[in-house]
C-alpha cells in the first residue's frame, strides 16, 4: 500500500508541475498573441452580449484565464476593450503551447526527471532488496556462530544490517585473536611457545641491531623435576610448571621486562621451550648487572616451596646466560649459547647460574662432534673389550673378569669411556652399544668357559638406560641362549645410585635373573644414598666398594670404619664384598685383614685384550684349570 502510495504521489507531483508550467507557457502565448499578424485565429465577441466566465477548479492548465463558451467551443479571451472580447479557441491555443520550443525542452527535462527519478526509486529498491538479502545472510551466520544480539528501538533494515556487521567484526576480532594466541600458546602454562619465542627474538634483535643496544637472554631449567614427576606423578609434575611460569611472570613484571603481543595479548618476553625448560629475553641491558640481577630473582623464586595439595616441595633450577652480540648474534645461535651456560651450571653443581663464555662452547663443539664420531663407531664396530681380572685374597683365584669397553679413534687415538660412555647414555647410544658389549662379552667367556674356567664369570656393567628400555630378563637370557654362556657365568654390574631409584618391575625382573643363576653385583657402593633397609631388600650378591675408600682407608680413621662397617654388614646379610681400586701392597693388606674376600686394581692387572688373558691363564695352567675351573692372576710388581 505504502509503494502504491508513493507512485501515486509522484505521478501526481508531475502532472502537477507539468499543469503549472503549461499554465505559465499559456499566460506567456496568451500575453504575447497579437491578433492582426498571430497565426492562430481570433475571434471577437461582443462585450455587452458575451459572458465570461472561470474555467473549471479541476484544469490547472486554464487557471487564471477567462473563458468564452459559444456553440459548444470553448475561447480563451486574450484581449477585452470596452466594445469587444478578442478571443482564440482554446484548443488552438494550448496545441501551440504544447508544441512550443520551450515547452518540448520543458517536456525532455520533466522526462529526464521522470527517468532520474524512477531510477533512482528502482536504485533504492534494488538496494533495499540486497540489504534485505544481507540481513538474511548475516543473520544465519551470527545464528552460526551463537551470537546473540539485543532487540533496536525503531530498527530498519540498514541499523539491523549495522548491527550485525558490527557483532560480525567483533567476534572476528576475538577470533582472530584467540586462533593467533592458539598457535602460538603453550597450552599448559599459557606461555608463548618455542617458536612464537624465535620469531620475536628475531625481531627485537633485529631493532637492537639498528639501535645498537645490549640483550641478554636467560636459558632456565628445572632441577629435581623429573624426581617430582616420578615420587608424585605427571598432574603434580604440570601444576608445578604452571606455578613456575607464575613466578617467572612475577619476576618479569618486577623487572619491568613486559612485551604484551597486540594481536594474541601474550606476554612475549617469557616463554615456555619445552618440557622443564623456560627462556626469559631482556631486551636491553641498561646496567652491567641486570642480567645477573634477574637470573639470581629466578633462581630464587624457583627455590620458593611449591604447596601442592597438602604436600610442600622444593625444587631449584639452573639458568644460562648468553648476551647479545658478544655471545651470539641470531636468534638460534643465542638459545644455543644460553643452553651452553645452563648445562655448565649444572655440570658445577645446579641452583647457580652460568654466563656463557667460548671455553664452555669448546666443550658443546666437543660433546657434538664426539656424538657424531660416536654413531659412527656403533655403526661399523670400531670397539673392543679389556677385561680386568678380579682375584681372591688369599690366593689370587680369579673370581671374574669385568668387561670394559674401549674406543680406540681413528684420529685421536684411545677416547676414555670416562668421556664417551656419559654422551652414549645422555643419546641413549648406550642401548645400541650396551647390546654389542653384552654379546661379546658372553661371547668371549663362552671360549674361556669351554677352555674349562667353569668357575670364572664375566661381570658387564649395565646401566640406568638399559634397564628402564630393556626388558632386562629377556634381553640377558636372549644373550646367553645365542652364545651358549650358562647364566651362573655372567655377573651383572649396576651402580647404587640406578638400584635404589629402580622401579619395581626393574627389581623384579633382576630377581628372575637371580633365579636363573645370574649373579647381581652393586657398583660404587657407598657413593649413593642407600640406607640399610633399602640395601636387605635388593636384588644382590655382590657388594663392590668404591675406590674413595680404599685410597683414603689407610690416611683417615673415618673412613677406615667404614669400609670396616660394609665389610662386616656383608658378611652378615651373605654378600660378597669386593674392594675396587686396589694400586698398593698395603691397601692390599688393609681390605685383607678387614675379611674382603676379592680385589680389582692396578695392584692386580690393568685391563687387559683378550689374547693377554689367554696366553697368561690358559697356557700352562690346563691342569690347574681343569681341577679348579679357574685360573691364578699373581699380583703385579
Amino acid at each position: 500500500m505504502t509503494k502504491l502510495f508513493r507512485l501515486f504521489s509522484s505521478a501526481f507531483i508531475a502532472v502537477f508541475i507539468f499543469c503549472y508550467c503549461m499554465n505559465i507557457l499559456l499566460t506567456k502565448q496568451v500575453n504575447t498573441i497579437n491578433p492582426q499578424q498571430s497565426s492562430i485565429a481570433t475571434r471577437a465577441f461582443d462585450a455587452t452580449a458575451t459572458q465570461l466566465t472561470m474555467p473549471s477548479w479541476y484544469n490547472p492548465i486554464l487557471n487564471g484565464h477567462y473563458i468564452v463558451n459559444k456553440d459548444g467551443t470553448d475561447y480563451l479571451l486574450i484581449k477585452a476593450t470596452d466594445t469587444q472580447f478578442i478571443t482564440a479557441q482554446t484548443s488552438a491555443l494550448i496545441n501551440a503551447t504544447l508544441l512550443s520550443p520551450v515547452n518540448f525542452i520543458l517536456l525532455i527535462l520533466i522526462g529526464l526527471f521522470s527517468i532520474w527519478y524512477f531510477g533512482k526509486q528502482l536504485n533504492i529498491k534494488r538496494e533495499k532488496q540486497q540489504i534485505e538479502q544481507l540481513n538474511t545472510q548475516t543473520k544465519k551466520v551470527i545464528e552460526s556462530f551463537n551470537i546473540y544480539l539485543p532487540e533496536l528501538e525503531h530498527a530498519t533494515e540498514v541499523t539491523r544490517l549495522s548491527q550485525a556487521i558490527n557483532a560480525l567484526t567483533s567476534h572476528v576480532a576475538n577470533y582472530a585473536r584467540e586462533t593467533q594466541t592458539s598457535i602460538c600458546q603453550d597450552k599448559l602454562t599459557l606461555l608463548i611457545d618455542r617458536h612464537a619465542y624465535i620469531e620475536h627474538l628475531e625481531r627485537q634483535l633485529n631493532g637492537a641491531e639498528l639501535t645498537n643496544i645490549h640483550c641478554a637472554l636467560l636459558f632456565i631449567d628445572l632441577d629435581g623435576f623429573k624426581q617430582v614427576n616420578d615420587s608424585f606423578g605427571h598432574s603434580f609434575g604440570d601444576e608445578v610448571l604452571i606455578q613456575v611460569a607464575e613466578r617467572l611472570s612475577c619476576v618479569l613484571r618486577h623487572h619491568k621486562l613486559n612485551d604484551i603481543n597486540p594481536t594474541s595479548l601474550l606476554e612475549q618476553n617469557l616463554s615456555r621451550l619445552g618440557g622443564d625448560e623456560f627462556s626469559i629475553f631482556i631486551n636491553n641491558i641498561d646496567y652491567t648487572s641486570k642480567s645477573l640481577d634477574i637470573a639470581q630473582h629466578v633462581l630464587n623464586e624457583i627455590e620458593r616451596d611449591f604447596v601442592l595439595g597438602n604436600k610442600l616441595i622444593k625444587i631449584s633450577a639452573s639458568v644460562g646466560i648468553a648476551v647479545y652480540p658478544e655471545s651470539a648474534s641470531t636468534p638460534h645461535a643465542l638459545l644455543q649459547m644460553a643452553d651452553v651456560a645452563m648445562y655448565r651450571a649444572k655440570t658445577d653443581g645446579r641452583g647457580i647460574f652460568k654466563v656463557y663464555s667460548p671455553e664452555m662452547g669448546n666443550k658443546m663443539r666437543r660433546y657434538h662432534y664426539l656424538l657424531e664420531e660416536l654413531r659412527l663407531a656403533i655403526a661399523c664396530h670400531n670397539f673392543h673389550l679389556s677385561f680386568q681380572p678380579i682375584v681372591h685374597v688369599e690366593d689370587c683365584a680369579i673370581d671374574y673378569f669385568e668387561a670394559l669397553v674401549r674406543w680406540e679413534h681413528s684420529v685421536e687415538g684411545a677416547i676414555s669411556p670416562v668421556e664417551f660412555i656419559p654422551i652414549a647414555e645422555e643419546s641413549n647410544l648406550i642401548l645400541e652399544l650396551g647390546d654389542w658389549i653384552m654379546l661379546e662379552s658372553c661371547r668371549q667367556m663362552a671360549a674361556w668357559h669351554n677352555a674349562g674356567m667353569r668357575k670364572v664369570k664375566i661381570s658387564v656393567n649395565v646401566s640406568g638406560i638399559q634397564l628402564k628400555h630393556r626388558p632386562v630378563h629377556e634381553w640377558v637370557m636372549k644373550k646367553l641362549a645365542k652364545t651358549g654362556l650358562p647364566p651362573t657365568s655372567l655377573m651383572l654390574e649396576i651402580t647404587e645410585s640406578t638400584l635404589i631409584t629402580a622401579s619395581h618391575t626393574i627389581i623384579n625382573a633382576l630377581e628372575k635373573l637371580r633365579n636363573e643363576g645370574v649373579t647381581i653385583a652393586i657398583d660404587d657402593f657407598g657413593t649413593g644414598f642407600s640406607s640399610l633397609s633399602t640395601l636387605a631388600d635388593l636384588p644382590i650378591d655382590v657388594i663392590k666398594i668404591d675406590r674413595l675408600f680404599i685410597t683414603q682407608a689407610n690416611e683417615n680413621p673415618k673412613y677406615n670404619k667404614i669400609l670396616n662397617s660394609i665389610s662386616e654388614l656383608g658378611t652378615k646379610l651373605g654378600l660378597k664384598i669386593v674392594a675396587e681400586g686396589v694400586e698398593e701392597i698395603a691397601q692390599f693388606e688393609l681390605v685383607k685383614r678387614m675379611g674382603i674376600s676379592c680385589v680389582q686394581g692396578y695392584l692386580v692387572s690393568r685391563p687387559q685384550s683378550s689374547m693377554n688373558v689367554g696366553s697368561k691363564v690358559l697356557q700352562g695352567n690346563i691342569n690347574h684349570i681343569a681341577a679348579t675351573g679357574t685360573g691364578v692372576w699373581n699380583l703385579e710388581t
